[in-house]
């Protein structure tokens, strides 16, 4: 069968049509915005134009770039909020030791804040878009994963191949390396197959984890801050609840890789499940794997891809009831990651690929793994967001708003006690003009009467005087003496005049 007339007899079962795909390709910046708009103002970023093609990745701008903008943001605004902290509690001690009054214990609480700020910018910088891969063994997880990072670095095969967990993020160092879960010590990539592979005597336990620390520069994936992790098949043990609380209450996606081969089972239904349970409305997508299988059998290939569609809908919107229908059309795909990742070799060895090697089929599979990796990074995006995001943003507002509430509060006491001293101002000031009035106007009365009793002491003085007689002369003069009687007389006259004016003066010095 041609690529030709396979593209035709597939083409009106497909739940995606090929014009959707081309909007899709042609619209990835007005995605872009639309998910901007629904973003919190605390992380509305413009986007960044223009970027270098990365190896093994699509080309800048994509949605994942939101993201990574957003904690950036995110990180500046909390080094901002610290630095208003700190000094705003500053001037709150120091105008505490004045006429404001300033609750210390408030003081100190939002003293604190410097930790607790510390504390969500280190974990700011820590955070990263989580993918959880789900499936029952040999539905070719790891491969999935291999091929969405453009390169062999997981250990796969046929069997029961992965035996714990390994978590793939990226790293700035030019060399790849792994590390078991709670040791610093780094050990080669290759060391992961032994660590992680299940025909291996030593291989770690189900619950443990590997970290594979690979280049950023190799992967689009991990320079975007995205952290992709495997998981042994879900039939390999009947007690998942250890997992989920361990590995999936942080994800953002997770990734149910499912055997075209054969049909949806419980116990992957049962799995998602007890997630749901744990959390609301997760994003799932279903990648029906082995899909070139399907070029055996072209007979009954539409039909069978329509029982897995309709299964895998039903499963989505009905049991676990996570999202609509029309969304649930985003989320399902049917791909063959083996070859995309054998795709991807053949362009990295600049080799020419040709479809015709492949099964029938082969052009639209690797069209719907491509409009998978483009709906996976926009739901990845987006719910990363808001779930790493939301929280911090959320205790950011409320330590903005503490310290807002604080200094309001200062704010009006003070402009109350600026308005109490003000008018105490204005009290003592109008008492002053009053006893200065008063004292001016007590001054000029005391003054004339005290003229007036000099006056009269004077002319008494004067009278006595020429009263007086005369009865002796000596050396030519005519010297003047006072009879007894008249002396006493003008003794008393004086000394009446100043009893009079003491009172006078006590009281301008009381009234003073």
């Amino acid at each position: 069968m041609s690529e030709r007339s396979d593209s035709q007899k597939m083409s009106g079962i497909l739940h995606r049509s090929k014009s959707e795909i081309d909007s899709s390709s042609s619209g990835v910046k007005q995605r872009g915005d639309a998910v901007r708009k629904e973003m919190d103002a605390l992380v509305n970023i413009p986007e960044e134009n223009g970027s270098t093609p990365t190896k093994g990745g699509p080309v800048s701008p994509s949605p994942l770039r939101i993201f990574s903008q957003a904690k950036k943001k995110m990180n500046e605004i909390f080094i901002e909020l610290d630095a208003q902290v700190k000094e705003s509690t500053a001037f709150l001690k120091r105008i505490s030791q004045g006429v404001v009054p300033v609750n210390l214990e408030t003081v100190d609480h939002v003293e604190k804040q410097y930790s607790k700020i510390k504390g969500i910018t280190e974990m700011v910088a820590r955070d990263h878009m989580k993918v959880v891969f789900f499936g029952r063994t040999s539905n070719g997880k790891s491969t999935v994963i291999n091929a969405m990072l453009r390169d062999k670095i997981l250990p796969s095969g046929i069997g029961h191949t992965t035996s714990c967990f390994i978590q793939v993020e990226g790293t700035d160092e030019p060399e790849g390396y792994a590390q078991t879960e709670g040791s610093d010590e780094k050990f080669g990539v290759s060391s992961v197959a032994n660590l992680s592979h299940a025909l291996n005597q030593g291989h770690l336990g189900e619950e443990s984890l590997v970290r594979l620390h690979w280049p950023k520069n190799k992967c689009f994936l991990l320079r975007e801050d995205v952290v992709l992790v495997d998981s042994p098949g879900i039939d390999v043990t009947p007690d998942t609840d250890i997992w989920i609380d361990k590995y999936c209450l942080d994800a953002d996606v997770f990734v149910l890789v499912a055997n075209s081969e054969s049909t949806l089972m419980q116990a992957e239904k049962n799995f998602f499940h007890k997630v749901s349970t744990r959390l609301s409305k997760p994003n799932v997508f279903i990648l029906n794997n082995r899909w070139d299988a399907s070029a055996n059998e072209p007979e009954f290939m539409d039909e069978v891809r329509r029982q897995h569609l309709d299964r895998n809908l039903e499963f989505l919107t009905k049991e676990l009831g996570v999202i609509s229908n029309q969304q649930a059309l985003e989320r399902v795909y049917f791909v063959s990651a083996k070859e995309v990742l054998m795709t991807a070799q053949k362009k990295q060895q600049n080799a020419i690929v040709n479809p015709g090697a492949f099964p029938d089929g082969y052009l639209m599979r690797m069209q719907d793994f491509d409009t998978f990796e483009r709906k996976f990074q926009e739901c990845l995006s987006k719910s990363a967001v808001r779930t790493k995001f939301e929280h911090h943003t959320q205790q950011g507002r409320k330590i903005a708003h503490e310290m807002r509430n604080l200094l309001e509060e200062v704010y009006e006491q003070s402009n109350l006690t600026r308005a109490l001293q003000e008018e105490d101002r204005l009290r003592q000031e109008s008492l002053f003009h009053l006893k200065t009035t008063h004292f001016e106007s007590m001054s000029v009365d005391f003054k004339e009467k005290i003229d007036a009793l000099s006056r009269k002491a004077g002319q008494e003085v004067s009278f006595f005087l020429f009263q007086s007689k005369t009865f002796s002369f000596e050396n030519g003069k005519n010297v003047k003496f006072f009879s007894q009687s008249d002396y006493c007389r003008l003794q008393g006259r004086i000394g009446a005049a100043a009893d009079h004016r003491q009172p006078l003066h006590q009281k301008l010095a009381d009234d003073g």
